[in-house]
């Protein structure tokens, strides 16, 4: 992919998950890549293997420290010379369940990574890509970026609604810079946050009953998604556009490809494990209580 080949790509957030994926398909495609994570262990862990793909460096940051963010576009401009390519890919979900049972708390934490940690890259990265009327800068949608209910994972969903509505008006203001900027929605990926996650309260216990069935006849691996946005922006000349690979026909190719697993006993069901967390209370109802 001679669009791919030699170009300088960071992907924020790829030490696992999405983000790894995506650092092994760039590599793949010849690119040169800087993957980041929030510890030095994280990131070792991530070059031990990503390094038998290609060339790659790792880098210490996390995208809710604005001086570490600057910081990481300085040292990998000065390793490489330049950045061609900006993935704004780190972010989670950090529970599923009903969005009134959420601890507000760990709500603001999730709007710091996945909301202002993405405000804050953009700033830097297009404070180098603008005077060069230059570069490409890709933001990571998700289950939410189209503004249909996201339940049980509507907190997620409106940091992922917020991603949307900033890439597009990003776009409108940046339009004629020379920056191209892609929208990419990976769709449902069997990662650690789909296998592994926290489920807060009965309720949400009661809304994700069925959740083995819709992780495996809906999920694709991680890695199917980052060749496809590899194959996106090696064939992309839009100044801005927007990817889903969520269609309107996934569920129904979904449902035959299980059906004809289970009629050839080829298929395999997706292993996960719920932590249990109870419901928020605040500590206020209490006190109007005893008051």
């Amino acid at each position: 992919m001679s669009k791919i080949k030699d170009k300088i790509v960071v992907v924020t957030g790829s030490t696992r998950g999405f983000g790894y994926a995506i650092a092994e398909s760039m590599l793949e495609a010849g690119a040169i890549v800087a993957v980041t994570g929030r510890s030095q262990q994280a990131v070792d862990a991530a070059l031990a293997t990503l390094q038998l793909k290609g060339r790659v460096s790792g880098f210490v940051m996390d995208v809710r420290e604005e001086e570490q963010i600057y910081k990481l576009v300085e040292d990998v401009i000065q390793k490489f010379d330049r950045i061609d390519i900006w993935i704004n890919n780190a972010g989670y979900s950090n529970a599923a369940g009903m969005m009134l049972d959420m601890n507000p708390q760990d709500a603001l934490d999730m709007f710091m990574s996945n909301d202002l940690g993405v405000l804050r890259c953009t700033q830097a990265i297009t404070h180098y890509m603008l005077p060069r009327k230059q570069g490409m800068l890709i933001n990571i949608y998700g289950n939410g970026s189209f503004l249909r209910p996201a339940s049980p994972t509507g907190l997620y969903g409106a940091t992922k609604a917020w991603i949307t509505s900033f890439t597009r008006s990003l776009a409108v203001e940046l339009k004629g810079s020379g920056i191209q900027i892609l929208g990419f929605s990976p769709g449902m990926m069997t990662t650690d946050m789909l296998t592994s996650p926290i489920v807060v309260g009965e309720r949400g216990k009661e809304m994700l009953k069925n959740f083995g069935f819709v992780l495996r006849f809906l999920s694709q691996p991680a890695k199917y998604a980052s060749d496809k946005l590899v194959k996106t922006v090696a064939g992309n000349h839009k100044e801005f556009t927007e990817v889903k690979l969520f269609k309107s026909w996934t569920p129904l190719l979904g449902l035959i490809r299980v059906g004809w697993e289970n009629l050839t006993k080829t298929g395999k069901k997706p292993e996960f494990e719920f932590h249990y967390q109870e419901a928020y209370r605040s500590k206020y109802l209490d006190k109007g209580k005893n008051g």
